[in-house]
């Protein structure tokens, strides 16, 4: 229960960090050059500009599990180059972000800004009632609904919840690329970004229970083409994934921590099956001396000297580690890139047949 305690503080810093810094409540941020300007983060360093606009999307026809009577309605944030080619060129594939659990959007913002300015439009999601507050482009904010987190029960709820969110912003996208529009969400996005996304290159990657909801959908969805799986439990509730003994058919590369990596329960439970199981195309590669929300902002704007909080040293690795944080966040950045420059863009991207012998802080695990 300590453990728990100490999550959830991080969390609730957390939310206000990203309220604060990332300004959660905009409906819309002009494009931007991101460069390093004193700020707490250091952006992605690149040439290229990125945008970012907040939108609400609701599902009519969806109750809301967490808050019956209610449609689901989830706020995403949308990040893309700015410099896209307009004009219906369908330039751009798609990315969907699915976050931890308890944990916002907002604390993955160094991640989506990153794959943006590499040319793709990322779609972050936060799954309303489960985060410890959801912040809308209105400025409202949703408070976790959930009474018994980690119940069988609740956790097979949160994951289903969460696939039917990433499956209608896939439906969603599709909508807005024909210019369908009946909730006009597509005034809140700068002119042509519709007509230049590519809805039939769509990937997706996740956090924690995010990274288990990407494997989910994978297995649910043709739609989407490749996923990655950043340090997710392949648990359903509390047993294991369907995918431990499923081939989606689809690429799947799962980037962990080392604790999780070497646990001997987490491959009795679910990585010992899944290594058996004949796949399409699968990698599975570990960061040294790395933590659980090594995953997350928090790797960057921690500082290295600061050690992680008693009670985080837990099974599960909710700390940070030792490695060197910068070199945490790039190497994250660059495998999640190279796994859909090659499946979204059709781009060699060796650095995934071999990463280990790119990247001192990675070793892959069979």
């Amino acid at each position: 229960m300590k453990a728990t305690r100490t999550l959830r503080g991080l969390v609730a810093g957390a939310v206000v960090f990203g309220a604060v810094v990332f300004g959660a409540v905009a409906s819309v941020q002009p494009a931007m050059s991101r460069a390093d300007t004193g700020t707490v983060l250091r952006f992605p360093a690149s040439d290229s500009n990125i945008g970012v606009s907040t939108l609400e999307l609701v599902d009519h026809d969806r109750d809301d599990p967490w808050t019956p009577g209610r449609a689901r309605s989830i706020p995403v944030t949308v990040t893309y180059p700015a410099g896209f080619a307009a004009g219906g060129t369908r330039s751009l594939p798609v990315v969907l972000f699915s976050p931890g659990f308890y944990v916002p959007r907002t604390l993955y913002t160094v991640a989506a800004e990153d794959l943006a300015s590499r040319g793709y439009v990322v779609i972050s999601m936060d799954h309303t009632g489960e985060a410890l507050a959801t912040v809308f482009p209105d400025g409202r904010v949703v408070t976790a609904q959930i009474t018994d987190p980690y119940s069988a029960d609740t956790q097979k709820k949160a994951l289903d919840t969460r696939v039917e969110d990433a499956r209608f912003v896939i439906d969603t996208v599709e909508s807005l690329s024909r210019g369908d529009d009946p909730d006009g969400i597509g005034r809140l996005l700068p002119d042509g970004l519709p007509a230049a996304v590519d809805p039939d290159r769509i990937g997706m990657f996740g956090h924690s229970i995010g990274g288990a909801t990407t494997t989910q959908v994978l297995l649910d969805d043709p739609r989407v083409d490749a996923g990655v799986n950043a340090d997710g439990a392949l648990l359903y509730a509390n047993t294991a994934s369907p995918i431990v003994s499923q081939d989606p058919g689809t690429p799947l590369l799962s980037v962990l921590n080392s604790r999780h990596a070497e646990s001997p329960e987490g491959r009795e439970r679910f990585w010992g099956q899944y290594f058996a199981t004949p796949r399409s195309w699968s990698k599975v590669y570990a960061l040294r001396d790395t933590g659980h929300f090594s995953f997350t902002d928090a790797e960057h704007y921690v500082p290295q000297a600061i050690p992680d909080p008693p009670g985080m040293d837990v099974p599960a690795g909710f700390s940070l580690g030792t490695a060197p944080r910068q070199e945490v966040v790039d190497t994250t950045n660059d495998l999640v890139a190279g796994m859909f420059d090659r499946f979204l863009k059709g781009d060699p991207a060796p650095e995934l047949d071999d990463a280990g012998s790119r990247y001192p802080l990675v070793f892959e695990v069979r």
